[in-house]
Order: structure tokens, then sequence, then C-alpha cells
């Protein structure tokens, strides 16, 4: 029981630690709100900040699902309902989220680069599919602290 209250707080910590990097100072780093043009600017130019921000919603993904799991295996000795429910709804419904963000960061880093099958799209165009991108998969989360 010691044992995987460690694990489950060490991994939480690690959580704690790497979601509001890329939840908080990434964002704020990179985007401009309203103006699609220094987004999609940013972007191109921040290539490894934005990239390490992929990265840090792959291990935030990895490990919300880890921390779940190993408080699964806390609580299940209280109660295995509610310590089902909690991996249910803290792991495996959030899970997803944040690799449906990946996937929207990434479609903006390739659009932001202008690869030549994009060349219907004008400059603007493809600076406003970048805002899309990123903004609206960014509007729930906070922008200054």
């Amino acid at each position: 029981m010691r044992r995987d209250a460690r694990i489950a707080g060490i991994l939480y910590i690690l959580l704690g630690v790497i979601a509001p990097v890329r939840l908080i100072y990434i964002p704020n780093a990179v985007l401009v709100s309203g103006n699609a043009q220094a987004t999609a600017a940013n972007i191109a130019s921040h290539e490894a900040l934005f990239r390490a921000a992929i990265l840090a919603d792959v291990v935030a993904g990895v490990l919300t699902l880890f921390v779940t799991m190993a408080l699964f295996r806390l609580f299940r000795t209280v109660d295995r309902d509610l310590a089902s429910m909690m991996l249910i709804l803290g792991g495996l419904m959030v899970t997803p989220i944040y690799f449906f963000n990946l996937v929207i960061d990434a479609g903006a880093l390739l659009v932001a680069h202008a690869p030549s099958y994009l060349a219907a799209f004008d400059q603007k165009q493809r600076e406003g599919l970048v805002s899309v991108k990123v903004e609206r998969a960014n509007d729930s989360l906070p922008r200054r602290l």
C-alpha cells in the first residue's frame, strides 16, 4: 500500500510539473490572441518550442493515464466502484483530449510551414487556418497567470 501511494504521488507531481508548462507557458509564448499572422509567424519561428509543447502533451497524456491507474490501485481497497469511476472519468476520458490536441497542434505546425500542396491557399488563409486550429484548441486554457 505504501509503495502504491509513493508511485501515485511521484507520478502526480510529474504531471503537476509538465502540464502547466504546456497549458500556461507555451500558449502565452506562442499564441497572439486575435492576430492570426503573428500566431502563424510565432509557430513557424519557434518550431522547437511548439514541438516541445506537442511532446509535453504526449507525456502529460500518458502520465494522466498512469496517475489514474496508480490511484485506482491505491483506492480500490477502500471502494472499488468509486475507484473504477475515478479511473474512467479521470483517465480514460481525459487522456484522449490530450491526444486530440496533439493532432490539432501538429496540423497547425504543418500549415504554418506552408507545404507545396497548400499552394491553393494564400498566406492570409493559411495564417487563419493556423490561428483557428491553435486558438480554438486552447480557448479553455488560461492566457495569463
